[in-house]
């Protein structure tokens, strides 16, 4: 197990708050329980379950943690300048161009991002993709979101765990659609859908 990380490790102090069984979560366990060798993309902030995860597995996980990184500091991704925002997200997103990742872990993050954030940020996310890389992202279902990503686990008896930051307000969910995601994401096409726990849909794409 190898973990590419440039950065210090944050501290999950997020308390929890619910926990849903997963089919998306499932699958991927099954997919790559002992799998012979994977590269795994991880958009999120570091988190030791989600390393735990794939503990049986050869795998290497690159972990950028866009909210850190990207969204949160958000001068030059809201700048009209195109070549600002590539270089924001050039910079944001370290890994090496020789990565053939298997799996990206997107979460939650494209909720906070705009349109073209997210073309951006997949534009290059693709470049290291192959036929049948998969994409796992998940969007709250509620009227209002807290203003800053969940931190979200899986475990591999097919459970999602969302941990809500403690203290932050809350915002307007955009509810995006898997149409919207899907022009964001080009190449990019669904797979399957979960609505879980009815307060979390789920979504599972494929690279073509």
């Amino acid at each position: 197990m190898a973990l590419a990380y440039g950065n210090e490790v944050v501290a999950d102090a997020f308390p929890a708050e619910l926990e849903f069984n997963s089919p998306s979560v499932a699958m991927l366990a099954r997919r790559f329980a002992q799998s012979a060798r994977c590269q795994i993309l991880d958009l999120g902030a570091p988190a030791e379950a989600n390393v735990a995860f794939f503990a049986d597995a050869a795998c290497r996980i690159y972990v950028e943690d866009l909210f850190r990184y990207l969204i949160a500091p958000r001068e030059k991704l809201e700048s009209t300048d195109s070549e600002d925002q590539e270089m924001a997200v050039a910079n944001a997103l370290a890994f090496e161009g020789s990565a053939r990742f298997d799996l990206v872990l997107a979460w939650d993050l494209f909720t906070y991002m705009d349109f073209k954030a997210v073309e951006l940020v997949m534009a290059r996310v693709a470049r290291c993709c192959h036929a049948g890389t998969l994409l796992f992202l998940t969007l709250p279902t509620d009227g209002t979101i807290a203003s800053v990503p969940a931190r979200i686990c899986m475990d591999r008896s097919g459970h999602l765990r969302y941990r809500r930051p403690a203290g932050v307000r809350d915002m307007p969910n955009p509810r995006l659609s898997p149409t919207a995601l899907q022009k964001m994401m080009p190449g990019f096409r669904l797979l399957h859908s979960f609505l879980v726990g009815e307060r979390m849909q789920e979504f599972l794409f494929s690279f073509a």
